[in-house]
């Protein structure tokens, strides 16, 4: 008995990352050509509590979101350019004609990813024969020969950093290494990037670290973009649990999620207050509507308890008072503060 106990505790949490990872894949095929780019090209920068809200958009929304992602990280959103976007772009582009070979575009490859987050080095030395180091911007595939293959060298890449976060007190260098160790021009990074950048900017993404903002960016000016990004970022978070109870008429119970400290109140008095609107739309294969509901709640709370609970939770559960035949449904909900300007879609996909 105790051995099936461990085992099951071991099996779990991979069983939760694998179904994660299948429902991520599934959301990503219904997307378009063009929120496919979009969300290609960001996969560096995008946290993943953006990821979740743009894969579980409707596509009427998307183009509304991908023009409030840019903004979000404009540095002078008072003018017309956009330089953190320009800046990001533009390095995909230097990375696809610094990093050739490895049968990948150069920015898809980790030298390619690093150079899109921190930039070009302070230094970049190149060893692709395991001796000295060559010029910075030759391509190390084109030098390899006969002598450093026979000695098991491997084409090698480091590269230092000075100072990455220009604003810590003391000077801190970074060192990069990469490893071409099969020889196809495809370099890997073999150093715990995790270990040799200082603070945990970024931990929140699939590439950490990000800096989530401007590469260059001061980590003061960086931590408050974090928390602008934080607070703009309106979502919740769901379960669609299939559950039965005859007495309702309900195979299916929505539960929705969302932190406290995600919604704009207005104050009132001493209180704090703020209207949500919950709006779910739920269609069978042919797209026929065989359920809604609508709904409006107050949220009414004294100041002194949102500053002591700002991590409590908004927490709503509402059966589907109609018995979903077998097959695919498609299940749409709408959240919006009434009280302040949040409003957020989803279109999230269930096989009852």
């Amino acid at each position: 008995m105790k051995k099936f106990t461990v085992l099951t505790i071991a099996i779990v949490p991979a069983l939760v990352l694998l179904l994660a990872s299948c429902a991520t894949k599934m959301l990503e095929s219904r997307l378009d050509p063009l929120s496919d780019d979009f969300y290609n090209e960001v996969r560096y920068i995008i946290t993943r509590e953006e990821s979740k809200m743009f894969l579980e958009l409707p596509p009427s929304a998307r183009a509304d979101f991908i023009e409030k992602f840019w903004k979000r990280r404009d540095p002078t959103p008072g003018t017309e350019r956009n330089e953190y976007k320009e800046a990001y772009v533009q390095r995909i582009e230097d990375a696809n004609h610094l990093f050739r070979g490895g049968g990948r575009p150069g920015w898809l490859q980790d030298r390619g990813r690093i150079y899109i987050l921190f930039g070009p080095p302070n230094e970049r030395q190149t060893n692709p024969m395991g001796g000295r180091t060559v010029d910075a911007y030759t391509d190390p595939q084109s030098m390899v020969d006969g002598r450093r293959v026979a000695a098991g060298e491997k084409p090698t890449e480091v590269w230092l950093y000075y100072n990455l976060l220009s604003s810590l007190q003391k000077p801190h260098a970074v060192r990069l290494v990469f490893v071409d160790s099969h020889g196809t021009g495809d370099y890997k990074l073999t150093t715990n990037i995790n270990e040799v950048i200082p603070g945990t900017m970024g931990a929140e993404t699939e590439f950490a670290p990000n800096l989530a903002f401007s590469h260059e960016l001061h980590k003061e000016e960086a931590e408050r973009a974090r928390l602008r990004l934080e607070k703009a970022l309106f979502d919740f978070s769901w379960e669609l649990i299939k559950k039965k109870n005859r007495e309702l008429g309900s195979n299916l119970l929505i539960h929705i999620v969302l932190p406290y400290k995600k919604i704009s109140f207005k104050e009132e008095g001493s209180k704090l207050k703020a209207k949500m609107q919950l709006e779910i739309t739920i269609k069978n294969i042919s797209k026929e509507i065989v359920w809604g509901f609508k709904e409006e709640y107050e949220l009414v709370f004294a100041q002194e308890f949102l500053e002591e609970n700002k991590e409590s939770m908004w927490d709503v559960e509402i059966p589907v008072r109609e018995w979903l035949e077998k097959g695919n449904h498609t299940v749409y909900i709408r959240l919006k503060n009434l009280s302040g300007d949040q409003d957020i879609e989803k279109l999230l996909p269930i096989k009852m």
